[in-house]
């Protein structure tokens, strides 16, 4: 009897519907890869091993029993996501340039793989290593040294040094986790031949360079960064006490990329293929074909990559006439970007910011839309704005209290004032870069409009973020609050749970 019931328990898990399960596997997936990625590889492997044996000694023994416990597939499971961040950090590692640090080389060939980036006179670039060399590496010139463009094959000379580690930055596992080992600075260096790359990524970031190029002749400085981050997520070229302001402000997101803004170009993409008349089964492709080549576009950040593919699922569900579960969706996108590389779980703060907050919609808006009565129909929705606000606020918290040792006070009121204008200055400020291609006094006239959204847009979050009270520095204490606040996040989730399930039973009588 007591057998039966042991069995029965076990299987209310395993017979979870499909959905369920998918999420369930996925979480364990994930969780193994977490754990792995605190340990070195023989300790992993040796940990590993002794819970594999574990496992096999309970699956041997419920056989010769003849016992059901299926649970221990999910140890298995665990154990898959466990194996897998070590395997792939050994092989990156072996097929790195780290066995090449603190050594002189001479003439190695190697090809430029993404944009250069200037700052205070540094050129900055990563490059992939060729035969019979292996590896990416990130290389820093002077400026005006050449004019260094994705896709030059490069022959340089000097010295691989390993990343350093900083105070408050771990510059080394922020690169490695780019599988890259090694950087040069002020090589040697020259250009052999151009256009050697992907034709497709090299067309995307000409077109880029040449959107920014058009940005910066239709809009003044800072509106024309803001922007470029506003469309495109980039904030390399922003100055540095407007992103100081837009992190105090809490409004850092609006240029980081994130699913907000990716649904808005999406959105604006859809409506004018159905505005041309254009039927929408053939629509879908279009869309997803956007999206493909607008993540190639802006770099293919985690936040752009995670948004990208829950885009993707949105749009295929709709075309498929299946239901689309957003917390599926997310942890689905989650579990493709880790296969892809397990090390953005913990080494990427933008994919668990963009994570985070996504979890928080998902979680805590239905809470929110309740307490401040939520009306959609309502012109300028300062209540949506609100509530959208405080449910990624509140689940992204802990990681910005680990990360800058503060919290944001002021964050929900600013949002709330610059928010609701984000779509139309998109609207108007990419409107004005396209007809600026054909007419450029038309672009000017246009983005007229798109300036003063900009103009105010800046003036709040400067304002905002020079405010004394904007923040509180938690000092020595961030760790003890990073905790508290943790345990309290979880500790709402679990009663949000309970008062769910609680009012679904007494429907159900």
């Amino acid at each position: 009897m007591e057998d039966k019931k042991l069995s029965s328990g076990l299987f209310k898990i395993i017979s979870l519907p499909p959905p369920h399960q998918f999420f369930l596997v996925t979480i364990l997936f994930i969780f193994g890869v977490f754990v792995s990625s605190f340990l070195n590889f023989k300790e992993a492997i040796l940990i590993g091993l002794v819970i594999f044996l574990f496992c096999l000694i309970i699956s041997l023994s419920a056989i010769l029993l003849q016992k059901k416990i299926a649970i221990v597939l999910y140890f298995f499971v665990i154990l898959a996501g466990f194996f897998y961040f070590q395997f792939y950090n050994f092989y990156q590692e072996k097929h790195s340039s780290y066995y090449l640090n603190s050594s002189e080389q001479k003439e190695v060939l190697a090809i430029i793989s993404d944009i250069s980036i200037e700052d205070n006179g540094i050129v900055s670039f990563r490059a992939k290593l060729l035969k019979p060399w292996q590896g990416k590496v990130l290389i820093k010139v002077r400026s005006y040294d050449n004019d260094f463009q994705y896709g030059d094959k490069i022959l340089f000379s000097g010295k691989f040094d390993q990343p350093p580690k900083f105070e408050k930055f771990d510059y080394q596992a922020y690169l490695a986790k780019e599988n890259i080992y090694s950087v040069i600075y002020y090589p040697e260096i020259k250009i052999l031949a151009r256009h050697q790359a992907f034709w497709l990524k090299a067309l995307l970031y000409n077109l880029k360079i040449s959107f920014q190029k058009q940005i910066d002749k239709i809009f003044p400085e800072s509106e024309s960064s803001f922007l470029d981050g506003l469309l495109l997520g980039e904030k390399k070229t922003m100055d540095k006490n407007l992103q100081l302001a837009l992190q105090r402000s809490g409004t850092t997101h609006l240029i980081a990329l994130s699913g907000y803004n990716i649904t808005i170009i999406t959105s604006a993409v859809y409506f004018f293929l159905i505005s041309l008349g254009i039927a929408r089964p053939k629509t879908f492709w279009v869309v997803i074909g956007f999206l493909f080549l607008f993540i190639i576009l802006t770099g293919a950040s985690s936040s752009v990559v995670r948004a990208g593919i829950m885009g993707a699922l949105l749009v295929l569900s709709n075309k498929l006439g299946k239901r689309y579960e957003t917390r599926n969706a997310l942890f689905f996108a989650a579990l493709i970007m880790i296969l892809f590389n397990p090390k953005i779980l913990r080494f990427d703060f933008g994919f668990q910011l963009s994570f985070a907050a996504t979890l928080g919609l998902v979680y805590l808006s239905p809470f929110f839309n309740r307490l401040l009565r939520v009306d959609n129909d309502f012109l300028f929705n300062w209540r949506g704005i609100l509530a959208t606000t405080l449910s990624a606020q509140t689940m992204v918290l802990p990681l910005l209290i680990l990360r800058f040792g503060y919290l944001p006070l002021i964050s929900p009121i600013a949002n709330i004032c610059i928010i609701m204008f984000i779509p139309i200055t998109m609207l108007m400020g990419f409107l004005a870069i396209l007809i600026s291609f054909l007419n450029l006094w038309l672009g000017y006239l246009i983005g007229f409009l798109g300036y003063l959204l900009l103009h105010f847009e800046i003036l709040m979050i400067n304002f905002f973020g020079k405010l004394r009270f904007a923040v509180l520095d938690l000092g020595v204490y961030k760790e003890f609050i990073f905790w508290l606040v943790t345990a309290l996040i979880i500790f709402f989730l679990v009663q949000l749970k309970r008062q769910r399930k609680l009012k679904e039973n007494v429907n159900q009588k």
